[in-house]
């Protein structure tokens, strides 16, 4: 897990060390060592949890393939977080939920917030990317839990701000479409390292920062170009492919201060979260980075945002403010689960929760002989039924001789 290893390096890596360890006759296969990370994630989602009131949970949908959604609900104590006030691991979680379901809506997360909340206590907050249906059923949740605040992952807010206003700045749009027209240009030419990099289509207000800085590096290399190699630089072509980035040097120019306004932010709250002086704090450190009307209108709007959300703090307390640690972990089980990804959820989306484990041995000695291989096994044939790719399998399967149809 920590070495990013598959299961399959994991096993020869362990064949080759055998020899250096004393008593070890044997070392599991690859199959082996999955059934057992398999098992540990299905403990750490079934064991008994202290049922408390403070802690703050962090919800997520991740969708693959195939019509089945799942939900990963997350938490820690609100009291224990106070104390470190910085961002989150995967370490410092518990994995509270893991629910496959073929149909979400509001209704459906409502119903699965309260059967978490029987099982460990109703939170203190709830953070999210107010997703549609999560949204509606965090809404819901609080109609019976007003005492539970829900709280908007600040990442997301922040796409969506810096949306609004790149999407009304023409010089964007016609920005991102001559960045796309010169990756093909340079592509094949001795110009190649200068290639822009691809949009992405994927929360791409959320990525925005490689696109505006590659522009302001390049045009800082336009403006005074240094050989690369033993070549001098080829000046005339050099201007004829990026010399239309002169034309966006006041754009770029306040573009990467909104980048600045953003990241000032993105720091801020994932370090304290929301609390009663955030606003008040974050103003000072946002005033050396709006030097133009753009920076100062979005960091206008940011400020907004934040006191709405630190008003749901109590006095003294500080509320996280990121679901960054959520994502990542489901990211996490997306590259365990590596090509079958994309064949819908399999067995694997249980490694999410083993991601979170601290693996001691008292810990481990108690998850593999709590949860047996059958359990696990049982547990997915309920949650997950037959994979996308066991039905593509069995559709493509060569019919034996003498096989009818229809």
């Amino acid at each position: 897990m920590r070495g990013a290893s598959s299961l399959g390096s994991a096993s020869a890596v362990l064949g080759l060390m055998r020899k250096y360890l004393p008593g070890v006759l044997s070392v599991p296969t690859d199959d082996c060592g999955q059934m057992w990370l398999l098992r540990v994630g299905l403990y750490e989602i079934q064991r008994p949890k202290e049922k408390t009131d403070d802690r703050i949970w962090i919800v997520d949908h991740t969708v693959q393939i195939g019509v089945t959604k799942c939900l990963l609900i997350v938490s820690c104590r609100s009291s224990w977080w106070q104390e470190k006030l910085r961002p989150l691991e995967h370490r410092d979680l518990e994995v509270l939920a893991l629910e496959p379901v073929e149909k979400s809506d509001g209704e459906v997360v409502q119903k699965q917030l309260e059967e978490t909340a029987l099982k460990v206590g109703i939170p203190r907050a709830i953070v999210s990317d107010h997703g549609t249906d999560l949204k509606r059923g965090i809404e819901g949740f609080r109609e019976h839990h007003p005492q539970t605040a829900s709280l908007y992952d600040i990442a997301h807010k922040l796409a969506i701000l810096v949306k609004q206003e790149l999407e009304a700045d023409e010089r964007w749009s016609a920005y991102l479409k001559q960045i796309g027209q010169t990756k093909q240009r340079l592509q094949q030419t001795g110009l190649a390292y200068l290639t822009p990099p691809t949009p992405k289509n994927k929360a791409r207000y959320m990525n925005l920062e490689s696109l505006v800085a590659w522009g302001t590096k390049t045009l800082a290399y336009l403006d005074d170009p240094r050989p690369v190699d033993d070549q001098p630089v080829d000046k005339k072509k050099l201007k004829e492919k990026l010399g239309w980035l002169r034309q966006h040097r006041k754009a770029l120019a306040e573009w990467d201060a909104v980048m600045r306004v953003t990241s000032v932010t993105l720091h801020h709250v994932r370090h304290e979260g929301y609390h009663r002086r955030a606003a008040q704090t974050l103003k000072k450190q946002l005033k050396l980075t709006t030097p133009d009307p753009l920076s100062r209108r979005l960091a206008d709007k940011i400020l907004v945002f934040i006191k709405e959300q630190s008003a749901k703090a109590k006095k003294g307390e500080h509320l996280i403010g990121s679901s960054e640690v959520i994502e990542s972990l489901i990211g996490r089980g997306k590259r365990m689960e590596g090509q079958q990804s994309k064949s819908g959820f399999t067995r694997m989306i249980l490694g999410m929760a083993a991601a979170v484990v601290t693996p001691t041995k008292e810990f481990l000695e108690q998850a593999l002989s709590t949860v047996k291989t059958q359990d696990m096994l049982q547990w997915c044939r309920d949650q997950l039924g037959v994979s996308v790719q066991a039905q593509r399998c069995r559709a493509m399967a060569t019919p034996k001789s003498g096989t009818k149809h229809g």
